[in-house]
């Protein structure tokens, strides 16, 4: 890849409709046993919510000429205040975000093990009251959007709901299908109407039901998945093996950018976040996944979850870019 494969003259915008949370972060030796307790290492606080650290992540890639606009609801409280100055901050556009006097914003406690594995328990609070404000909110910005990226830790049915707008406007959508759901719990239509599906192995095999412990393994997931639930294009994200992708155009496995892990809380957010970025900016699906792997590399580098987004100098080097 070349600076000349970025194309940063596409006006158009990425759009997230998801959670925004902050994010209680433990380092622990361990996680206590029942009626015991255990004194962790430390506790930090950053901003959090899937679809907030893929705002973030968008948002410090971006050119200046493109737009990151979130769509959610937080609570009237200091953590609501907390998280839209922050990411306004970082770039994202927060007019689409409701302030909700009548429940709390939501939280995630994370535990992180020495060798950063990560153990998140939300509360989603304003995020679980999402619903026809946000979705019309969503729709009306789909005649500017380059791409919508949704999550699953809203209400599906208002999530849906901008997925069917898009595809009737032609506007890819990308499917964080996180947390982990079986198709069955999931309204009818739901995984049809997504472009691009982006499980971790986890999330791939609740999806496939299968397990995944290798490359041969993570392809037969992703074929079933694509039949199964019709989706055009699967990336099951490997974490340290890589990732593995199932679409017409493009088929195999791509191995890892090698690092140090710190944390692995926030790195598929931070591939989503690039990758609809990077389709945004009008890059082919190829060096846009390259780019996210690139980002997801550089996340789990350092710690924090919103905070811990890579910038887009950072990312461009890591993928080699010239």
């Amino acid at each position: 890849m070349t600076d000349n494969s970025i194309q940063t003259n596409n006006p158009k915008s990425t759009l997230l409709l998801g959670a925004i949370n902050m994010d209680l972060i433990v380092e622990t030796e361990r996680l206590a046993r029942a009626g015991e307790t255990f004194v962790c290492d430390r506790l930090y606080t950053s901003g959090g919510g899937k679809a907030g650290n893929q705002a973030v992540a968008a948002a410090r890639f971006a050119d200046s000429i493109n737009d990151v606009k979130m769509i959610g609801r937080v609570g009237d409280d200091a953590f609501g205040r907390e998280l839209q100055t922050f990411m306004s901050d970082q770039g994202v556009n927060m007019n689409g975000v409701t302030t909700d006097p009548d429940i709390e914003t939501g939280v995630a406690i994370i535990f992180i093990d020495p060798t950063g594995e990560n153990f998140v328990h939300a509360i989603y609070g304003g995020n679980g009251r999402c619903g026809e404000v946000e979705a019309t909110r969503a729709i009306d910005e789909l005649t500017n959007a380059g791409v919508l990226l949704v999550q699953q830790e809203i209400p599906l049915s208002c999530s849906l709901d901008a997925m069917r707008a898009a595809k009737r406007n032609g506007v890819p959508v990308v499917l964080d299908p996180a947390p982990a759901k079986s198709p069955e719990e999931v309204p009818d239509g739901f995984y049809q109407h997504a472009d691009i599906l982006t499980p971790n192995t986890w999330e791939a095999e609740a999806l496939a039901g299968m397990p995944i412990d290798d490359v041969p393994s993570a392809e037969q997931a992703a074929n079933r998945i694509r039949d199964r639930l019709g989706c055009q294009c699967v990336i099951i994200t490997m974490a340290g093996d890589g990732v593995f992708v199932a679409s017409e155009d493009l088929r195999g496995h791509i191995p890892p950018f090698e690092v140090d892990a710190i944390a692995t809380v926030a790195a598929g957010d931070a591939f989503a976040g690039v990758l609809g970025q990077a389709l945004t900016e009008g890059n082919d699906l190829e060096n846009a996944i390259r780019l996210a792997m690139a980002a997801g590399a550089l996340c789990v580098s350092k710690p924090g979850t919103q905070s811990a987004m890579p910038y887009r100098n950072e990312v461009l080097e890591m993928a080699g870019i010239q």
